[in-house]
């Protein structure tokens, strides 16, 4: 499973009510579209794995994508051709057991923070972390993340104040990787 999300120059990751600091900020509505756009490049057509804090912030599921959210006390459902609609499980392990024709390659932890740090810290995260980020600051975040040192750089590209990079697991045994970042 890849994991992908952005973040301010200091981890700056999202807002006490969950959304992202810089989404409203109007000088960075350009950058805010090439982000969004890298994001739908990388997850389009492909499984996406969220938290149900992150899943409280969509008006919809994601177009084109197997939504899936992760919610303690939901029922695990059988994986179907779902068309555009969230279906919840309650761990990460039994979504990637129902997910197990997926290739690990097409599925992606796109948040929350405590989702992240739970797959980080359970080594599921075995591919790679596509972190944009936004080189500035935002005083307003309340919600941080951390990407666990055991990830080591393997590309960057920079694009105006955003920064995009993948990193591999290092302690991973099928961690595998693309060589190169295509612009979205």
């Amino acid at each position: 499973m890849n994991a992908i999300y952005a973040a301010g120059l200091n981890g700056e990751f999202a807002l006490e009510n969950g959304t992202l600091p810089w989404k409203k900020v109007p000088e960075l509505q350009k950058e805010c579209k090439e982000d969004m756009a890298f994001f739908k490049q990388m997850t389009l057509k492909k499984a996406v794995i969220m938290g149900f804090n992150t899943f409280k912030t969509l008006p919809f599921p994601l177009k084109d994508r197997l939504n899936i959210v992760i919610k303690r006390n939901a029922v695990p459902q059988k994986i179907e051709n779902t068309g555009n609609e969230f279906m919840f499980f309650s761990s990460i392990e039994k979504a990637l057991n129902a997910l197990n024709f997926f290739c690990p390659d097409d599925i992606f932890l796109i948040g929350g923070k405590k989702l992240f740090a739970e797959a980080f810290r359970k080594n599921l995260v075995d591919g790679i972390i596509y972190e944009t980020v936004f080189c500035k600051n935002f005083p307003n975040a309340k919600i941080f993340i951390n990407r666990p040192q055991k990830f080591s750089l393997i590309n960057s590209r920079k694009s105006g104040i955003l920064v995009f990079n993948q990193y591999r697991n290092l302690e991973a045994p099928k961690a595998q990787f693309q060589s190169g970042l295509q612009n979205p």
